[in-house]
């Protein structure tokens, strides 16, 4: 998932983008590497391709299982874009809760108690799967840049974590690696990049600084209140993870809930009525720009 082409496409069917031409459009992306990330996500059982509803000879793509399972990580993105992000870019998109037919807002809650949590309310621990291992992600990056004219749902937050060095510095913070050699060990990144993204992340108001060492000046890096509340995606996206590419042994981070004592399984309600939210049980009320 940290690539932006691929989350631009899974963006664009999530608003409705089935055949290639109309994926191309609403992302802006050249045929060659649209159809690139369209075969990997095929690859990784994240699309299938068949033909269009209606009839058509023309041939569509469509969400497995797997791909529908990121759903609750796509409602932690918009969550967080309609707060944080750009709204001179943003598409101004209103869901409803068909459930009880309010407007939507979504919000991250423990299975077990159905209290909203965020990163101060969960503890963990390494479980008996891999543990937090470092990327082995080629060194090569990809730079995409949004080339369609039209509105983008989740430009702000795709670019954090359609950044693959970024999301896996955000990780490391938010598990308390705060130093530059302490997030280096455990992105398995270079000091080059590492500089980069952490400068970027500062300057976005995702992070801040603070010196604690003066000669010379060595900083520890610390989450804003923007970037306190983009832990729901990483969560979200971990459990995803958990579930299609877990070891066989359990997953490699148990997750307590404070509140309630209870091993944290996350999931997405309707703050209005607590219910859960499902692909099923939401609608687009609107999507203007």
């Amino acid at each position: 998932m940290g690539d932006t082409p691929t989350l631009l496409i899974l963006e664009s069917m999530w608003l409705g983008s089935t055949r290639f031409k109309q994926l191309k459009e609403r992302t802006g992306l050249q045929k060659a590497l649209l159809s690139n990330r369209l075969q990997r996500l095929i690859k990784n059982g994240v699309l299938r391709k068949g033909t269009a509803e209606g009839g058509s000879k023309h041939l569509a793509y469509r969400l497995t299982e797997k791909g529908v399972d990121l759903f609750p990580t796509v409602l932690t993105l918009y969550v967080w874009e309609r707060k944080w992000g750009s709204a001179d870019s943003r598409l101004n998109l209103q869901l409803r809760h068909d459930a009880c037919g309010a407007p939507l807002h979504p919000v991250p809650v423990c299975q077990s108690c159905g209290e909203i949590f965020n990163l101060q309310h969960v503890s963990f621990v390494e479980g008996p799967g891999l543990g937090l291992m470092p990327a082995s992600y080629s060194r090569r990056r990809n730079q995409v840049t949004f080339q369609s004219d039209q509105p983008s749902l989740l430009r702000g937050s795709v670019e954090i974590l359609g950044d693959r060095w970024s999301a896996l510095i955000m990780r490391a913070i938010f598990t308390a690696l705060r130093r530059f050699d302490e997030i280096q060990d455990d992105t398995g990144a270079s000091p080059a990049i590492i500089s980069d993204r952490l400068k970027k992340l500062v300057a976005t108001g995702v992070l801040k600084t603070k010196p604690y060492q003066q000669h010379p000046v060595r900083n520890e890096y610390f989450l804003t209140a923007k970037g306190l509340e983009y832990y729901a995606v990483i969560m979200m996206l971990m459990l995803w993870g958990d579930k299609y590419y877990g070891a066989t042994e359990g997953p490699p981070v148990i997750l307590t809930h404070k509140s309630c004592g209870a091993h944290l399984v996350p999931k997405i309600a309707c703050k209005n009525c607590d219910a859960p939210v499902t692909p099923q049980n939401v609608s687009i009320i609107s999507a203007g720009g």
